[in-house]
């Protein structure tokens, strides 16, 4: 794999529709052929296990994030909760994007558009991933999003401004990055305001409210527990940091590949391929589109890791922009690099796929993996208990990873983290009182401290592929002592809801404490 050939072979089709049509089928085909064969063999992730527990459960909102996820779930899991169905969206979201990029830029020129949508195609989050999260949702409600606005711009019609509205109440309902877009829409359209751009931003605020109400209706009737995860409970780490603005700006450009991150930062220097106003217009509020969200995270990252799936969807106005603003060389050049990267990361996969789990066994993490590849055996050990007993562990990606090999709710038991705590919502403590449950754990050190929590307990350990779990088989649940020590913890450290949110109701206080206020001191 030559890179100045590629580059020469790019350059070619560049400038020639055919071949980039052609270019851009044999990527959908070879990428789409892998991904399929990673989504059929790749075990399922804790993350996406917790989501499909949401596809089980639907509901108007969930403890950590909007519902929109949930909602495919539940769609797909009444066709199978096959791993590879659950995917099907994860699937298919890099060919849909880059065909949004190809409808947006075919109007401009045929052969660009076909060579950003495989630009699209080839970027890595696209190139490789597989997995179901509230990101991928997201992905194509903000590609819609952006390509129906660039189009409102330029029919001015009020109907295509609504229906970028429209998109992007499915963005909101995705996931709250989606509110960087929406910023970004605003900053765009009131940069150089006209009474068009200022009566289309009002119908795009018309169009997404829907998505806007379900959100705030759900989480003022539930103890806004997505405010509460989003804005305090999870940043109690955040802090000044020199090492986190460098690891965002690595990431970046990995995320976008460096010659798109580069010429991104930098803006162009040379006279664009494609010329008119149009495409100037189109330029324009791409480049706002990505950098304005982008610049929030470059804030963030101040104080906080950024992670690398949050960038997921402002790559395609910041792809969509370096196509309309590259030359046929520099086009040439970065997919050559994509292509190569691509390359690059599926001879890693093939590698990881074809090596025996215990070539890592000497790993700290390696209870974790094999409850994650081999939960199937995990579920085999568990036959036993599962007539007599509650299944537990003490982890929301554990509970959710050893939930999903057994097609069935597996609680959390302990205080748990920030983080997915929606077995809050699922799970009610009151009606275990007495119950027999079996506890999982990845950690022997950790079993003593739920003896208090019960009657009688009982030891054992299971081996795995060279991993031990403990199994703590507790008789006799003790609710009222577990509610005083852990849900009371839980109530003052997750659900200390501040006084600006109005509401009082909280299925957590209103469950375990009807005596006592979920609010901050």
């Amino acid at each position: 794999m030559n890179p100045a050939s590629m580059t020469s072979y790019f350059e070619r089709a560049f400038g020639d529709a055919e071949r980039a049509r052609r270019g851009f089928w044999v990527a959908v085909v070879v990428l789409t052929a892998l991904r399929a064969w990673l989504a059929a063999a790749l075990p399922m992730t804790s993350d996406e296990a917790y989501f499909a527990q949401w596809g089980r459960y639907p509901d108007w909102g969930f403890y950590d994030h909007p519902p929109m996820v949930g909602w495919w779930l539940a769609l797909l899991e009444r066709v199978s909760d096959n791993r590879f169905v659950l995917r099907l969206p994860a699937l298919l979201a890099p060919a849909l994007v880059a065909a949004a990029g190809w409808s947006l830029l075919r109007r401009r020129d045929e052969a660009l558009a076909w060579s950003a949508a495989t630009l699209l195609l080839l970027v890595p989050l696209n190139a490789w991933n597989v997995a179901i999260t509230t990101d991928i949702p997201l992905m194509l409600f903000s590609a819609s999003t952006i390509a129906l606005y660039l189009r409102a711009r330029s029919s001015g019609r009020s109907l295509d401004f609504l229906l970028a509205g429209f998109a992007l109440s499915g963005a909101l309902l995705s996931k709250y990055f989606a509110g960087f877009l929406a910023i970004a829409l605003f900053v765009d359209s009131v940069s150089r305001p006209t009474p068009a751009s200022l009566r289309g931003l009002l119908w795009i605020v018309v169009g997404s409210l829907p998505g806007a109400a379900i959100q705030v209706a759900w989480n003022a009737l539930n103890c806004w527990p997505n405010v509460m995860f989003n804005l305090v409970n999870r940043h109690g780490d955040a802090g000044l940091s020199w090492r986190t603005p460098l690891l965002y700006a690595a990431s970046l450009a990995y995320v976008l590949t460096p010659p798109v991150a580069w010429r991104l930062l930098r803006g162009f220097r040379e006279a664009p391929r494609i010329a008119g106003e149009g495409a100037a217009r189109d330029r324009r509020a791409l480049r706002f589109l990505a950098l304005v969200p982008l610049a929030m995270f470059a804030l963030l990252s101040l104080v906080k890791t950024i992670g690398l799936h949050w960038l997921a969807s402002f790559v395609f106005p910041a792809v969509l922009w370096f196509a309309l603003t590259a030359r046929a060389r520099s086009m040439a050049r970065a997919l050559a690099f994509a292509a190569v990267f691509a390359f690059v990361h599926w001879l890693v996969i093939g590698t990881l796929a074809w090596l025996p789990i215990e070539t890592f066994r000497s790993w700290g993490g390696y209870p974790g993996l094999v409850m994650t590849v081999r939960t199937d055996e995990l579920a085999e050990a568990l036959a036993p208990w599962r007539a007599t007993h509650v299944i537990a562990s003490d982890g929301y990606s554990p509970a959710a990873t050893i939930g999903y090999a057994l097609g069935e709710h597996v609680i959390v038991l302990g205080p748990g983290t920030s983080h997915a705590r929606h077995d809050d919502i699922l799970t009610d403590f009151r009606a275990l009182d007495g119950r027999n449950i079996l506890v999982v754990l990845r950690r022997a050190e950790r079993a003593s401290r739920f003896d208090a929590y019960f009657d009688r307990v009982t030891r054992s350990t299971v081996t795995i592929r060279g991993a031990e779990f403990q199994l703590l088989d507790g008789r006799g649940f003790r609710y009222e002592t577990y509610r005083d020590r852990v849900l009371d913890e839980v109530r003052r450290r997750y659900y200390a809801v501040p006084r600006w949110l109005p509401g009082d109701a909280c299925y957590f206080c209103d469950r375990y404490f009807p005596d006592r206020s979920c609010r901050a001191p």
